[in-house]
């Protein structure tokens, strides 16, 4: 009886292990403060995976939106596109770096500054097509330049 069982109980590991979803690692991501109300902010990512996946979008608290942006040309904004998935080959990293391919975060619902916790989701897909998520802290770094009134124009008299 207790082989029965024991046997039954690799089973059914290996059936689980089969079924589960691949592992994908989120390393050093990172984005500039951003105040709220912002358009737009960047979350730049290191994704590695254990098996051909594919990033099919992303969520996070501080954005109403977050789309995948590919560059052409490294450090020519007029070059971003907004792509519905980008690949990530198993074994690489695959890198959203400053200046590349980025993740936009549209339209900020609340001011992050150095410290602040921000959390992203990434949305992907095996081959298969079955999705799984992946989530992970951003570190906020950098400086948030506020303008001061004495900074601004002065007024227009008439």
């Amino acid at each position: 009886m207790t082989r029965v069982l024991v046997a039954a109980g690799a089973c059914a590991a290996i059936s689980t292990a089969a079924l589960a979803a691949p592992q994908v690692a989120l390393q050093n991501a990172w984005m500039r403060p951003a105040p709220e109300g912002a358009d737009i902010a960047r979350v730049y990512v290191d994704m590695r995976s254990e098996a051909n996946v594919t990033l099919e979008g992303a969520s996070t608290p501080i954005a109403k939106k977050v789309e995948i942006v590919r560059v052409k040309t490294i450090g020519d904004p007029s070059t971003e596109s907004v792509v519905k998935k980008l690949a990530v080959p198993m074994g690489t990293t695959t890198r959203l770096a400053y200046l590349g391919d980025h993740l936009r975060l549209v339209n900020v619902t609340q001011t992050v500054t150095n410290g602040s916790p921000v959390r992203i989701k990434l949305r992907f897909f095996d081959a298969k097509g079955k999705r799984f998520d992946v989530a992970t802290d951003v570190l906020v770094r950098g400086i948030l330049l506020v303008p001061h009134e004495a900074d601004a124009p002065p007024a227009r008299q008439n």
